[in-house]
């Protein structure tokens, strides 16, 4: 009798887990790799054709602000894989596999143990190709880095499933937005159809070289497309959650490799059906750190106790609207390459950029086409059309000051991202912004000082002074929209990084015509500029060097109080 009862308790127990095993989603999760959060039609971009990612926000949620750790990514998916933060695990910089942390656990754990088969294809973790990966040797990985990924062994797998009944987490790794792009002659769109990403130079090559962007983001999408088509075939829709996200920026200026919103704000799509409401759309605010606690709750699993991500799941239920209220994010370098260590705070309304060292020399692999200390022919990171834009700085302000933009960068940037989300106006010169600098800028020394940031390099890095600028200045502040009152003692800031020049003119205009400020004034970047009796309620600012062939003006005008007559 004992016997029999132990039989059927045994019974009733597998029957019992295998009916909670069918109870749990099967998990899909794609994820780029340097694709743009703005370059889909979900983001708002109409040039390019992307009509999965679209089915994908028809049916469930876009996220607006979805953010990575970094925008390189080994430290992006390290953070991913470990739900901690780059200074936490200790790999900051790309290619930094060995610094990482002893003993952590991988986020892959918890599924296996919510009785989850996991399946890798693709590029997914960073270190896929390195034995000393820390993900468990029981994920299964199916072979192939195809551009565009090829999925038939991914097929062959889940038909042959030993135990179909057992759910499956599927994670599916692209690299075709992951330069080199398609070929020029292959690509559908045509250059008078391109979008350039804001804050570039226009010029032909840089058409050319974003329709080849494009045409890899559509090969995304068309991968998108397949993996739901067999997820339709074998696993049912209405059994799986799937998940779409890019590790980081576009491969573009003021993208990868930056802490700018189009360096690591990243797409963000999810479709759970009967979960998640149709077309939803949220601006809560989450990070890649969070993305594997949120799906181990999805699973009914443990979240590891100790990591810096927690689950989201509310926020896909549409219970909640709000999640984080600030995002840290960092950037150090990729060894010798790339080598300009910054740290960053998002929150409701604000970015702040720290750059540690303003007197390096910014540079990447897009600009460079050999890597430090050895011939790179196959970098692939490479922009061949970077030697156009030097060639039109030669004769262009606006070409020479978009390097300028590139190469350098102030030692503190705020931006109002609620109404600057391309962040092209640095507020940190302007005094009426004292506060939310001082405020962000203390987050940013707290959060350092937390996680014992080491503020160290990824290799030796390049200096401004040892490389010639093209011939540029640009101003700063007051660059438009500004307040200013009679009588105020405003501080003018311009660039002065290039050389070219020892003195610079300053002048304004209240529409009558230029009038002096300061006729021959030391090119160093400020001057202290009493604002006189000016009549007229709008005026613009020039500087250019003394023979007038440099310079800049406002780009808009600013507001001075009126004059009004004594007595």
């Amino acid at each position: 009798m004992k016997k029999f009862t132990l039989i059927g308790m045994l019974a009733v127990f597998g029957l019992s887990t295998v009916a909670q095993a069918a109870d749990k989603p099967h998990i899909v999760v794609i994820l780029g790799d340097d694709h743009g959060v703005y370059h889909s039609t979900p983001y708002g971009a109409t040039e390019i054709q992307t009509p999965h990612m679209q089915a994908m926000a028809d049916e469930g949620i876009t996220f607006s602000r979805a953010y990575v750790a970094s925008p390189a990514c080994n430290p992006s998916r390290t953070a991913l894989f470990t739900g901690l933060m780059p200074s936490r695990n200790l790999v900051v910089g790309n290619h930094e596999e060995r610094m990482l942390k002893s003993g952590l656990q991988n986020m892959v754990e918890p599924l296996i143990a919510a009785g989850y088969e996991v399946v890798f294809k693709g590029k997914v973790d960073h270190r896929q190709r390195d034995a000393k990966s820390m993900v468990p040797k029981s994920v299964i990985r199916l072979s192939g880095w195809n551009k565009p990924l090829n999925l038939t062994n991914v097929e062959d797998y889940i038909k042959k499933r030993k135990n179909p009944s057992k759910p499956l987490a599927l994670f599916i790794g692209t690299v075709d937005t992951h330069t080199v792009w398609p070929k020029a002659e292959t690509v559908r769109i045509k250059s008078n159809e391109v979008v350039l990403p804001p804050k570039t130079f226009d010029n032909p090559e840089a058409r050319i070289l974003m329709g080849r962007y494009v045409e890899s983001v559509e090969n995304v999408d068309r991968t998108i497309g397949e993996v739901r088509g067999l997820i339709n075939k074998y696993l049912g829709t209405d059994k799986t959650i799937v998940l779409y996200t890019s590790d980081h920026g576009q491969n573009w200026i003021f993208g990868k490799w930056s802490l700018y919103e189009t360096g690591v704000r990243t797409p963000l799509l999810v479709v759970w059906p009967d979960k998640i409401k149709p077309k939803s759309w949220t601006s809560a605010m989450v990070s890649w750190i969070d993305l594997f606690p949120t799906l181990i709750d999805v699973a009914g699993g443990t979240t590891p106790e100790g990591i810096d991500g927690r689950s989201f799941k509310q926020v896909l239920l549409g219970n909640t609207d709000s999640f984080r209220d600030k995002i840290f994010t960092i950037h150090k370098g990729d060894q010798g390459m790339n080598v300009y260590p910054s740290r960053a705070v998002r929150t409701e309304k604000w970015k702040y950029i720290l750059n540690l060292h303003p007197e390096f020399y910014n540079t990447t692999h897009m600009d460079v086409p050999t890597r430090v200390g050895k011939d790179d022919t196959k970098n692939g990171h490479y922009f061949p059309n970077w030697g156009a834009w030097i060639k039109s700085a030669e004769t262009s302000q606006e070409a020479a000051q978009f390097l300028h933009a590139y190469h350098t960068r102030p030692k503190e940037e705020l931006y109002l991202v609620e109404k600057d989300p391309y962040e092209k106006n640095n507020l940190a010169y302007d005094p009426r912004y004292a506060e939310p600098l001082a405020s962000l800028r203390a987050m940013i020394q707290v959060r350092m000082e937390e996680v014992k940031d080491e503020k160290s390099l990824s290799g030796e890095p390049w200096l401004l002074k040892d490389h010639e600028l093209p011939p540029a200045i640009k101003i700063l502040y007051p660059n438009g929209g500004e307040r200013l009152n009679r009588g105020d003692k405003v501080e003018v800031v311009w660039t002065a990084q290039w050389k070219g020049t020892s003195t610079v003119k300053l002048e304004y205009n209240d529409g009558s015509g230029w009038k002096d400020i300061d006729p021959s004034t030391p090119h160093d970047g400020s001057y202290t500029w009493e604002i006189p009796v000016i009549t007229s309620p709008t005026v613009k600012l020039r500087v250019t060097s003394r023979d007038g062939k440099i310079g800049d003006e406002s780009d808009a005008n600013f507001k001075v109080s009126v004059a009004t007559t004594d007595g």
